[in-house]
């Protein structure tokens, strides 16, 4: 399935290392920011989250609450979570259906390195889905694009 800038991104409920969470009970409140990612504990994902847990109040104060979302079991999640001091919650897609609605399930890692803005109204407004999952992009790109938003 291929995701279009400008449409409404598609909804869905996951259990989380904080509880369900549902995308369109965001709307109206925030924008969000879906950060698909293979693998708990692995060295670049703790990088990547490490990185979020850094910036986190910098995608607080433009209005964005960042979801980490993989096919990693909810018990992983949370220590994965307590070690690394998250603010943000962690969703366990073990069956991988909101991966594939949003085009980033991958027979090998599970779940490809994505990134979804969405704006207030639940419309997609950025996507990126990196090529190879030995890369990430830098926050900054992310917050840049949330900027954008805020105009």
């Amino acid at each position: 399935m291929s995701l279009e800038i400008g449409k409404p991104a598609p909804d869905f409920t996951l259990p989380s290392d904080r509880g369900d969470i549902t995308l369109s009970r965001y709307q109206g409140k925030t924008n969000v920011l879906l950060a698909f990612y293979p693998a708990d504990f692995s060295p670049l994902c703790t990088l990547e989250m490490q990185c979020f847990a850094n910036d986190w109040t910098k995608f607080r104060e433009l209005g964005a609450e960042i979801l980490g979302i993989n096919s990693d079991p909810i018990e992983k999640h949370s220590e994965f979570s307590k070690k690394l001091g998250l603010e943000f919650p962690l969703l366990s897609d073990r069956s991988k259906e909101v991966a594939k609605k949003y085009g980033v399930d991958d027979l090998l890692l599970g779940t490809k390195r994505a990134y979804f803005i969405i704006d207030i109204q639940g419309i997609l407004r950025y996507k990126h889905i990196e090529f190879l999952p030995v890369f990430k992009r830098d926050d900054t790109e992310l917050l840049v694009e949330l900027r954008k938003l805020a105009t």
